[in-house]
């Protein structure tokens, strides 16, 4: 015959649980947000910016964002008490370093608004690394495939920005 284990004071956790469906779905949001956000800007730019080199890396990223801020919504829960576009919306943050970006719209800003967008574009990958660590569970599924293609694409265009474009 074959002992059972001795009940253990507490469980084991398999799997641990991911953060709570609400704040998840916040952090998604307030991610969609920036990726439209900077898309706006990116367009902005693109109506004035003079090198044909910086258009054609500006063009590119601002695919890319639209790719992510598309993602980053599909990625939102369907609830009927909480509709998608109430998530999308800035972070306590967010809107300030955005501001900074429109700023940069003179004909000779194009070296800075480079930079301003590298490191834009550095934020956003820390910020998808932060929250890389923390995706846990069957629930954190999607989004952690999401961060891995955010992570890729975001640092793909880094690597456009800092090669000369």
């Amino acid at each position: 015959m074959i002992d059972a284990p001795a009940p253990s004071a507490s469980p084991v956790v398999v799997v641990p649980s991911g953060w709570p469906m609400l704040d998840a779905a916040a952090w998604v949001g307030h991610s969609c947000w920036a990726e439209l956000r900077l898309h706006q800007v990116l367009t902005d730019w693109l109506a004035i910016e003079t090198s044909a080199a910086l258009s054609t890396a500006f063009w590119a990223v601002r695919a890319h964002r639209a790719e992510l801020a598309e993602a980053w919504h599909r990625r939102l829960p369907e609830l009927r008490e909480f509709p998608r576009s109430g998530f999308v919306k800035p972070s306590t943050a967010g809107e300030r370093g955005f501001a900074d970006l429109e700023a940069l719209t003179g004909p000779a800003d194009g070296a800075a608004r480079s930079a301003a967008l590298t490191a834009a574009l550095a934020a956003m990958a820390d910020h998808y690394r932060a929250r890389a660590q923390v995706a846990l569970g069957p629930a954190d599924a999607p989004v952690a495939d999401t961060l891995t293609s955010a992570l890729a694409r975001t640092e793909s265009d880094l690597a456009r920005l800092e090669g000369g474009y």
